[in-house]
């Protein structure tokens, strides 16, 4: 198999489609052994599958594309792919659960796991989508290490503790964030980089960096700063995005209370007056949009708003000069550089 990406695009529809070939042909494999079992349940994997396959396949290219920068071309891409596809099933997983974790209806303009298996009853069943998030999300989570283990590279012990790493750091980060959600106090590492950060940028790049036989460091200085920018963005979009892109309802952060660092940097830079209106629309899962219109517009009228796209300039400046500083593969470099562009200009 000779595969060879575009790296001025490297997420183009070439890529996206290798990732998506893969990821197609896994849970084709784990739905025909779930029905080998149990007929009926079909129907949920079937659900599970639009979820696994489609999305922006950003943390499959940081693996490519870190490997590339260190290694070259791969002997063995469909191996290499495999490896990449199996942090999409992770991410899936996981929304699976996240979604059922806060109340969230809609994923990608859908039916959030449990809003659509609830839907496979005749009568709409709560308890049933309970279940079909909690197992189908555990299921992806389980299909992930599958993927991972058996992708046919020979992996080394610093990739597979990399990789377990990667994944048991995000699953703190959600329950930091359950614990943060219910007004208890946290210390440790901050919810956005456990959950975002180097579950998205850092821990896909030095997995691509180890099992093209680099170091765990290598590219750290590219990818820490980036993922910040990363989880910026993604707050951003949170409040600003249209939904029509972002694939969820206006203001959804905002009524599910997310205190992120563009909502902390508001109620810090605000008047108190709107300081205390803002904090009056967060987490209130009934405030209407004028409500959000109001609180949006504190947000950027105190200046919060540019002083994050501020710092989002700024990482992404920090992390394509530490790129400059390493020794890599003229492909690779130009990957990751444009892949660290499209992290921070978008619009979902």
């Amino acid at each position: 198999m000779h595969v060879t990406f575009d790296p001025a695009d490297p997420l183009d529809a070439p890529f996206r489609t290798a990732i998506e070939d893969v990821l197609t042909a896994i849970m084709n494999t784990r739905r025909a052994e779930v029905v080998a079992d149990a007929p009926s349940l079909g129907a949920v994997v079937d659900l599970l599958t639009p979820l696994a396959v489609q999305g922006k396949h950003v943390r499959p290219a940081f693996v490519w594309w870190a490997y590339v920068a260190v290694a070259g071309e791969p002997n063995d891409p469909a191996a290499l792919l495999r490896l990449a596809a199996s942090l999409d099933l992770t991410h899936a997983g996981l929304l699976a659960h996240d979604d059922l974790i806060d109340s969230a209806d809609v994923r990608r303009s859908a039916p959030s796991m449990h809003c659509a298996v609830a839907a496979l009853s005749p009568q709409p069943d709560p308890a049933l989508g309970l279940a079909g998030a909690v197992i189908g999300g555990s299921w992806l989570l389980q299909w992930a290490q599958q993927a991972f283990d058996e992708c046919g590279l020979e992996l080394t012990p610093a990739s597979r503790l990399a990789f377990n790493k990667m994944r048991s750091r995000v699953l703190t980060g959600q329950m930091a964030d359950s614990w943060a959600a219910a007004g208890l106090p946290s210390r440790g590492a901050s919810i956005d980089d456990l959950k975002t950060a180097s579950y998205t940028v850092v821990g896909p790049t030095q997995l691509g960096a180890l099992v093209a036989g680099g170091d765990e460091e290598q590219l750290t200085a590219f990818a820490a700063p980036l993922g910040r920018a990363y989880q910026a963005r993604d707050d951003v979009l949170g409040v600003f995005g249209r939904p029509a892109a972002t694939g969820k309802p206006v203001g959804d952060d905002l009524r599910r209370g997310k205190l992120t660092t563009l909502v902390q940097s508001a109620l810090t830079l605000a008047h108190p007056r709107d300081a205390a209106a803002l904090r009056a629309v967060l987490g209130d899962a009934d405030a209407s949009d004028a409500d959000i219109a109001h609180a949006t517009h504190i947000i950027s009228g105190c200046g919060a708003l540019d002083e994050v796209e501020a710092s989002i300039a700024r990482d992404l400046e920090q992390a394509l000069d530490a790129l400059d500083q390493e020794q890599l593969a003229p492909a690779g470099n130009e990957g990751l550089r444009g892949l660290a562009i499209a992290c921070v200009d978008r619009d979902h």
